[in-house]
């Protein structure tokens, strides 16, 4: 369990994104500086330097996280893999399309705008590389590579997944189903 003062700063993360995506959303993301999130969120603009290099990583935020209790089911879930990897995913993708209105200003913002880009990019990384860790704790492979890539090709399904749900009208356990269906037939295809 967090203590009160990390708590505190991951509200304070929070409420800085959250004032990020508001005056992006407002003013254009070309006109919002760090001195008017810091304005706006009511905090000197030293502090914001303390939980975000720039205006860009203000925008994307802590990113979607797997939760404790999701990866803990996953550890100790006794079912068979490919059930548990389905559910670890769906988690995920409930998680990371939490905020539907949030998510599509970012990635306008994203497709406009080079260094939000790379930092999205880099974001994924990092999470290819945590997932990467969690599959290595579940599935005996000696092999980082095969487990980078299966981290990969997972979140890929997933972000596939919330793109169809953003930009069709379909519920997101449809959109899931739906990639993973399609990630089934991908499986398939190489196993031939």
């Amino acid at each position: 369990m967090l203590g009160l003062r990390e708590r505190r700063r991951i509200e304070m993360a929070r409420d800085i994104h959250d004032a990020t995506i508001k005056l992006a959303s407002r003013d254009g993301f070309s006109a919002v500086t760090t001195q008017a999130i810091s304005k706006d969120v009511g905090i000197s603009h030293r502090t914001f330097f303390n939980y975000y290099e720039n205006k860009e990583s203000a925008l994307m935020g802590g990113g979607p996280e797997i939760s404790e209790e999701s990866i803990e089911r996953f550890l100790k879930s006794e079912l068979p893999i490919k059930e548990n990897l389905r559910q670890l995913m769906f988690d995920f993708m409930k998680a990371a399309a939490s905020h539907r209105e949030e998510l599509l200003i970012v990635l306008e913002i994203v497709r406009t705008h080079p260094k939000a880009g790379q930092i999205q990019l880099a974001r994924m990384s990092e999470a290819r590389s945590h997932l990467s860790q969690l599959l290595a704790m579940r599935i005996e492979n000696d092999s980082a590579l095969v487990l980078d890539i299966l981290a990969e090709v997972l979140l890929f399904s997933g972000w596939t997944g919330i793109l169809r749900w953003l930009k069709e009208p379909i519920a997101l356990e449809e959109a899931f189903d739906v990639s993973w269906e399609a990630l089934g037939e991908v499986t398939n295809i190489l196993a031939v």
